[in-house]
């Protein structure tokens, strides 16, 4: 579950450096959307998916993840994280939007960078959410890096727990993505 809400804010996150008037279109290599929970002894969990999308309009922009296809490379965990925590037949996706007005645009050639307040919904819950991201325009194409900090709880969501080891609720998601507007 932490997976697929990292994989979100990191796409959410991403989106936040588009242009001021246009929608927005995914473009060149694959997103990549990590989410990185952890746990005793040291436990570290990385969940990556690179399905994304993101809509929006000249007011506000949103970045969809698709929570299906999240996997941590062991199977019985993605179908736990997927069935039991995150819901994904009731709760398929995670959406940040943020007004465009909260962003930051570069110019052609640089980069800008800032914390984008936006709101984050995940579990069939929405909570306001900061969103940190650095974005460079070339040429007509934004390269985004995001990250944001979760604790799954405030969305409802049960912390993993398997055969007594369990994770604590906080994740980190990071997001990598180009796009353009259209």
């Amino acid at each position: 579950m932490k997976k697929a809400l990292s994989c979100s804010l990191l796409v959410i996150l991403a989106t936040m450096a588009f242009g001021a008037d246009a929608k927005l279109a995914r473009t060149g290599e694959a997103p990549v959307v990590h989410f990185n929970a952890s746990g005793p002894a040291g436990l570290k969990i990385v969940g990556t998916t690179s399905d994304l999308s993101t809509d929006g309009d000249d007011k506000v922009i949103k970045v969809i993840v698709p929570l299906g296809n999240m996997t941590t490379g062991i199977s019985l965990r993605d179908k736990h994280m997927r069935e039991k925590y995150l819901q994904v037949g009731t709760y398929p996706n995670a959406t940040f939007e943020v007004p465009r007005a909260n962003i930051k645009f570069p110019a052609a050639g640089a980069e800008a960078s800032g914390d984008a307040q936006g709101t984050l919904t995940i579990h069939g819950q929405s909570k306001p959410t900061t969103a940190k991201y650095t974005a460079r325009k070339n040429g007509d194409v934004y390269a985004v890096k995001g990250t944001m900090h979760v604790n799954i709880k405030d969305f409802g969501i049960e912390v993993p727990s398997y055969l007594g080891v369990t994770v604590k609720p906080d994740i980190d998601i990071d997001v990598q993505f180009s796009a353009k507007d259209q």
